[in-house]
């Protein structure tokens, strides 16, 4: 199952057979989700941004950031992973449990959503890290 949202696989789609320029991604911001959005990219739950000390970590395109994994998945999808640490902030308050994350394009679109391998609570004092690996987006 593809991790990318039907934005995304409508922009591919629409430069590999109309002709139509793929458009350049040249930030990513990685957000989490206590809820998982849908393969649209819409619904699911952020967890709230201000006073809770959330923000979404901005984490570019890049070989320093993600590289593709060498093999591919047992249902054939390629997968490509963080190549460098993720670090959010500490939490002020609870964030609840994180269930999944995604990322966001330079112009606010959210391309891939993905769920966690394993669900995180986050309590106040908390400070949530995904090292290199750990947050995986699978294409196929």
């Amino acid at each position: 199952m593809s991790h990318a949202t039907d934005t995304l696989e409508s922009a591919i789609g629409d430069a590999l057979f109309l002709g139509q320029p793929f458009p350049m991604i040249t930030q990513w911001t990685v957000h989490l989700f206590t809820g998982v959005p849908n393969d649209a990219g819409t619904g699911g739950t952020e967890v709230p941004a201000g006073a809770n000390g959330y923000q979404p970590v901005r984490h570019d395109p890049g070989p320093m950031n993600w590289v593709k994994n060498a093999s591919q998945d047992a249902s054939g999808n390629t997968i490509y992973q963080n190549a460098s640490t993720v670090q959010f902030t500490t939490a002020v308050s609870a964030w609840g449990w994180i269930n999944g994350f995604g990322l966001t394009n330079q112009n606010d679109e959210r391309l891939y959503v993905a769920p966690l391998a394993q669900s995180r609570q986050v309590n106040a004092g908390d400070r949530v890290v995904f090292l290199p690996g750990e947050l995986q987006f699978l294409i196929g």
